[in-house]
C-alpha cells in the first residue's frame, strides 16, 4: 500500500494544480478499498446457539482485517 508521503510526490510530479484535498480524498479511497478487500477476505463466521445450524458473521474478525498500522 502507498504512504502518504508517495502519493503526494506522485500526484505532485502528475498534475502542479493538485489540491491538498484531493490528495487527502484519493489517499482514503485507496486505503477503504483496501480495507474492505481484506475484510471481504478475512470475515469469518461462528456458531451461535439459536438453533442446530446457525451461524453469524464475527464482527471482530472484520474489524480486525485491516490495520490501522497501514495507514502511513
Amino acid at each position: 500500500m502507498i504512504t502518504a508521503k508517495e502519493l503526494f510526490d506522485k500526484m505532485l510530479e502528475g498534475n502542479d494544480e493538485c489540491t491538498s484535498t484531493e490528495m487527502m480524498v484519493e489517499f482514503a479511497q485507496r486505503h477503504v478499498t483496501e480495507a474492505l478487500k481484506q475484510a471481504s477476505e478475512n470475515a469469518e463466521t461462528k456458531w451461535v446457539k439459536y438453533t442446530e445450524n446457525d451461524y453469524e458473521i464475527d464482527k471482530d474478525s472484520i474489524l480486525g482485517s485491516y490495520s490501522l498500522k497501514n495507514v502511513k
